[in-house]
């Protein structure tokens, strides 16, 4: 039977899948892929979600709620970061969602909606979740809402207008953590505003765009700036542009240390800092000068020497 239906369409893939049977093998990667897919499709059934479909290394979903494909996309990055079961462990999802009219047939989906939303997969990082503008105006919560972010405008064939992508902050918000409330080094920060950073990591130099709405710092293969370490987590920190500065957030077991030029120390624990000025990072240990994976952050100015 053939009809047409509107409702949410998702792609949760497994991101970077190549590097896992690179290092894995084919047997092992295979099987703890799979267990990872089935550990999605059992998400995405409790929120009401249909699967379409397990195409290679991900799943086609679609919801009829937006709120539950939001909630849904929410608990499989939750699940998926916080999971220790060594049948799943290391593999990271991407997720695009699209809302629209498509075609269901035979237990299949098809049309516009579901090309969009396969597009917008293809847009994501590991560990990111992304949808359409158009989408996010569906939203009947407010707290889901809330946590939408400005990703991204892309053009799409057959389409006049460009669409505008959004990211939700899946996780948990905190208050930007001051470093010194009452000097002149904090008073320095509300007049300066972040237009460039730099990381200097081993002697080579990473620029960080003001584009940028996640750049992660970790071990995991699939991170922006691979850091690999006893003490440092597979995703430990991201860097993000808003509103004009620099922001640095751990999502860490150990924290992530600061210390800038001045000799001010900071400790984050699932907190936010907002970067400026020159300094140093180290994820999972305290900050020390002969660490080879101290990182060196340089905002708006060129980074002269060590500190």
């Amino acid at each position: 039977m053939r009809k047409t239906i509107s409702c949410v369409v998702m792609f949760a893939d497994v991101a970077d899948s190549t590097n896992i049977y690179e290092n894995m093998g084919d047997e092992l990667a295979r099987e703890r892929i799979s267990n990872s897919l089935n550990t999605l499709i059992s998400i995405t059934q409790n929120n009401n979600g249909h699967l379409v479909k397990t195409i290679g290394d991900e799943i086609l979903v679609y919801f009829t709620d937006v709120d539950l494909a939001l909630m849904a996309a929410h608990k499989i990055q939750e699940v998926m970061e916080d999971d220790q079961n060594p049948e799943t462990t290391g593999v990271s999802i991407r997720i695009g969602m699209q809302f629209g009219s498509v075609i269901l047939e035979t237990n299949d989906i098809f049309g516009d909606t579901v090309n969009v939303a396969a597009r917008i997969a293809s847009m994501a990082k590991a560990r990111q979740i992304l949808c359409t503008k158009e989408m996010t105006l569906l939203l009947k919560s407010t707290a889901l809402f809330s946590r939408m972010r400005p990703f991204d405008r892309i053009s799409v064939r057959g389409k006049s207008e460009p669409l505008d992508i959004c990211l939700f902050s899946w996780e948990e918000d905190s208050d930007i953590t001051n470093m010194a409330p009452t000097n002149s080094f904090t008073n320095l920060a509300a007049k300066e505003q972040g237009e460039k950073l730099t990381l200097t990591y081993r002697n080579k130099p990473f620029e960080i765009p003001v584009a940028t709405t996640s750049y992660i710092l970790g071990r995991g293969s699939d991170c922006d700036l691979l850091v690999d370490g006893d003490l440092i987590s597979r995703h430990h920190s991201k860097l993000e542009y808003r509103r004009g500065k620099f922001v640095i957030t751990d999502q860490s077991t150990n924290g992530t240390f600061i210390k800038t030029q001045a000799g001010q120390s900071v400790f984050l624990r699932r907190e936010e800092l907002t970067l400026f000025g020159v300094g140093l990072i180290s994820l999972g240990r305290k900050v020390e000068q002969n660490d080879e994976n101290i990182i060196q952050f340089s905002v708006n100015k060129n980074f002269r020497g060590v500190l």
